[in-house]
């Protein structure tokens, strides 16, 4: 039956538009949720649950669960299937599902027929192997349950690829130090003959949480790869970082040098071994492993070089003081450039690493017993706030690549990262207005 529109009374968001519609006599006896799939056809099961268990369905004017029993003339009142698919309920519960294997949900922050924005957590690698890791799920993985190709059609370009692939859709045309270039997959000949369903146009550290934003057509990703080029794409990062800031504003430019570690003899290796210190040699010393170190055999770091340098290459990133706290500072972060750990080296040139960083700062995670004197002695003393970079892609705006509309996006800031901060306002605050 067609749905009748409803009014709305004192509601302007467009998001909350409802229509109703009637049960006809042959839903009669159906629960209300099976009911629903009925009435509006392309309406799966698993999304018509989503919408009943979000309150967002009411049966003769009631909130329903969906196991009720329906009745010829029932009446259903559900949101308006015409609103646009980024603010439609109806779409977002029949999206396909972003879950690993392990049952970790991933929070979606926009989507449409052309683009997707995720808001990636801290322990999912954008791809297999990054960051070392090689055996857990990966956000590729994930989205190619999700979007798999599209069998039998060749993709835009006409060339064989990979979903996330580069430039061309290809081979893999992605510079290795640039963050904001899009990460290859492996296994193009499989999906050779098919057309991707998601293209990743730049990426984020293993360990860094925050917005994500992924192509699901070619078209979409060569306007959006040409803007990150163009330094159109706003970045607005959160990141707390070592030492008390004196400053409150500050733009680095110095250029950025790779190098690779170089392999090591087995009896280097194990000479380096003996020479480690105790593993709680830094709560004696918390300065004793800040400092940062070679790269592992094979492994990249950046070396920020002086401004005006031609070596490396250029970059930009511009500072500002949010909060401080004894010992600690939060700050907002805007990279203007995408150099792979870009944020990370100009922390670390400047003296003020992030408060944990393997690659270029402090490598053992912060204990409640470094910050509540009293919890020493106890064994609650030992319980981890945080092992992981401090670093959350918070912020980030947009032109849509086939609407044209400027879209602004936030992300959340994830628990960890709340409760780390709440512990420095509890035992590291200072006057901030005196700082």
């Amino acid at each position: 039956m067609k749905p009748i529109k409803t009014t709305q009374t004192g509601r302007a968001e467009a998001s909350r538009a409802t229509v109703q519609s009637i049960a006809a006599p042959a839903q009669a006896g159906f629960r209300a949720d099976r009911a629903l799939c009925a009435l509006l056809g392309d309406l799966n099961r698993r999304a018509a649950k989503m919408l009943f268990r979000q309150k967002l369905v009411r049966l003769n004017g009631e909130i329903s669960s969906g196991a009720e029993r329906v009745s010829a003339g029932d009446r259903f009142e559900y949101p308006d299937p015409s609103l646009q698919a980024n603010i439609n309920p109806l779409e977002k519960a029949k999206a396909p599902r972003l879950t690993t294997p392990h049952g970790r949900h991933l929070v979606r922050l926009y989507e449409d027929e052309d683009i997707l924005v995720i808001s990636k957590p801290a322990e999912i690698p954008v791809h297999r192997g990054q960051g070392g890791f090689t055996r857990r799920d990966t956000l590729e993985e994930v989205l190619m349950r999700a979007y798999p190709p599209k069998k039998g059609a060749l993709n835009a370009t006409g060339a064989t690829g990979t979903p996330g692939a580069g430039k061309s859709g290809g081979a893999n045309n992605a510079v290795e130090d640039d963050e904001d270039d899009a990460t290859p997959l492996k296994g193009g000949k499989k999906y050779a003959a098919a057309e991707q369903g998601f293209y990743f146009v730049h990426r984020l550290d293993m360990e860094t949480s925050g917005c994500l934003l992924i192509a699901k057509n070619a078209k979409s990703r060569d306007a959006l790869i040409k803007d990150f080029s163009e330094r159109k794409i706003k970045k607005v990062y959160l990141a707390v970082v070592q030492g008390l800031i004196s400053w409150d504003q500050k733009i680095s430019t110095q250029p950025i040098k790779y190098i690779r570690g170089e392999s090591e003899s087995r009896a280097k290796v194990e000479a380096r071994a003996a020479e480690r210190k105790p593993f709680y040699s830094h709560m004696r010393n918390p300065q004793a492993n800040s400092r940062g170190t070679k790269p592992k055999p094979g492994q990249k770091k950046g070396v920020a070089l002086e401004e005006g340098s031609t070596e490396g290459k250029a970059c930009e990133t511009q500072f500002r003081t949010l909060e401080r706290f004894r010992g600690f500072t939060l700050m907002h972060v805007s990279p203007k450039t995408g150099r792979m750990h870009q944020i990370r080296v100009h922390l670390a040139a400047l003296g003020h690493p992030l408060c944990y960083d393997q690659h270029y700062g402090r490598k053992s995670p912060w204990r409640l017993a470094e910050f509540d004197p009293s919890s020493q002695r106890a064994e609650h003393g030992e319980q981890i706030l945080l092992n992981r970079l401090p670093l959350h892609a918070w912020k980030l705006g947009f032109t849509h690549p086939v609407s044209g509309e400027k879209i602004l996006l936030e992300a959340p800031l994830p628990a960890d990262l709340k409760q780390f901060i709440r512990t420095l306002r509890k035992f590291r605050a200072i006057d901030n207005k005196k700082a």
